[in-house]
C-alpha cells in the first residue's frame, strides 16, 4: 500500500470504531482502560472520564499515554488496528470544554460545559498523539508502519 492508502486505512479504523484502550503509568504502576472517544480533524481524541480513576491519578502524574484501537469482532487474520502515542491533557477552561464539545457527544451523559466543571462527577480530557501506526496489509508478517495523519 502507498501512504497515502496507509493513511485513508488508519482514518477509516479511526471513523469506524468508537472505543479505544488507554494506556497509562504513574511510573510504576501501568494500567489500560477501554473508552469511548471522539476525534476533531485534527486526529486529537476526546474522552471523559472520573477524577478519581485510576488513569486520571496516572495522567495527572505522567501525561504520557499509549492507545489501540481496532475492531474486536474482525476475524483472526483479518484485523487491524491503530496504535499511537501522544500526551493526555485534563482540559479546564470553558473555551477549551466547549471547544472539545464541537466534536464529543454521547447519550450517556449531558454534555454542557458546565457538565464537567465544578462538583460535577466527569471531565474532560484531549488527547494530543504524536505518533500513529498500523499493521501494513502488503507484509508477510506482522510489521507496524507508522503513519502521518496531520
Amino acid at each position: 500500500m502507498t501512504h497515502d492508502e496507509l493513511n485513508q486505512l488508519t482514518k477509516d479504523i479511526i471513523a469506524k470504531n468508537i472505543y479505544l484502550t488507554l494506556s497509562t503509568t504513574d511510573g510504576d504502576l501501568p494500567w489500560s482502560a477501554p473508552l469511548f472517544y471522539c476525534t476533531d480533524n485534527d486526529y486529537n481524541f476526546y474522552y471523559i472520564s472520573q477524577m478519581d480513576s485510576l488513569h486520571t491519578l496516572h495522567i495527572l502524574k505522567n501525561p504520557n499515554v499509549a492507545f489501540a484501537i481496532f475492531d474486536s469482532h474482525a476475524k483472526e487474520g483479518q484485523g487491524n488496528g491503530v496504535q499511537a502515542s501522544g500526551k493526555t491533557r485534563l482540559l479546564e477552561s470553558d473555551d477549551e470544554i466547549r471547544e472539545a464539545l464541537n466534536y464529543y457527544h454521547s447519550t450517556f451523559i449531558e454534555c454542557k460545559p458546565g457538565d464537567f466543571t465544578g462538583g460535577k462527577p466527569y471531565r474532560i480530557f484531549k488527547i494530543s498523539p504524536d505518533k500513529f501506526y498500523v499493521l501494513d496489509p502488503d507484509a508477510d508478517v506482522d510489521k507496524r508502519v507508522e503513519v502521518n495523519l496531520k
